[in-house]
């Protein structure tokens, strides 16, 4: 008899911790949609408090918590938690959380990322693209007024009036150009490398 009742409760507690965790995935589940359309907020399916995985559509801006895939904007679009593909509108790109780009970052005004951001492709914009949390690039960084990233590493080019970054390997382009560390070739009005050998050099500085 205890050995069945003991077996019983093996059971039970066996179907309990299942349908527990059925329902947490779909509760999980529930919380994401393949696709987000929006006007502006609130006047968007699903509400901001979802996340999209697949593919969000604004025609002016939308705001969720997490996107993964295509994020397309006509003014922008904003994320709270985490990004993780390829963004492109008209305005704006903003991530209060992390983001990870892979192919490009496109905005008309500025790309804002406020926390750690990885880039491998591009991120582009007529404005500022600034990240301020520490950061990687892999491609181009290119900003037509300027990139702020003074706690990221650009592995390959940074392009604009102003440039700011932690460290460079490869090109810094622009009127005036600023890094830490300087593995490559700065060429601009002003140029400072401050634990370079030539912390400020017109026109040309080179880094090893």
């Amino acid at each position: 008899m205890r050995k069945t009742t003991s077996f019983r409760i093996i059971v039970m507690s066996c179907l309990l911790g299942i349908s527990c965790l059925t329902v947490s995935i779909r509760a999980h589940a529930a919380m994401y949609s393949p696709i987000a359309v929006s006007l502006i907020p609130p006047v968007q399916l699903p509400p901001s408090t979802f996340g999209v995985s697949g593919a969000r559509l604004s025609l002016l801006w939308g705001h969720n918590r997490h996107v993964y895939g295509l994020d397309v904007g006509g003014l922008g679009n904003v994320t709270t938690v985490q990004f993780g593909g390829t963004a492109i509108s008209g305005v704006f790109n903003i991530t209060h959380g992390t983001t990870d780009i892979l192919g490009v970052q496109l905005a008309g005004l500025t790309n804002y990322n406020t926390e750690s951001t990885f880039v491998l492709g591009a991120q582009l914009t007529l404005g500022l693209n600034i990240n301020t949390a520490g950061s990687s690039v892999y491609g181009a960084q290119i900003g037509l007024i300027g990139n702020y990233a003074p706690h990221t590493k650009v592995h390959g080019v940074q392009l604009g009036l102003y440039n700011v970054a932690r460290s460079i390997y490869g090109f810094q382009i622009g009127l005036l150009n600023r890094t830490d560390n300087l593995h490559g070739i700065q060429i601009g009005l002003l140029n400072f490398n401050t634990k370079g050998m030539f912390e400020i050099s017109p026109l040309l500085n080179i880094g090893f």
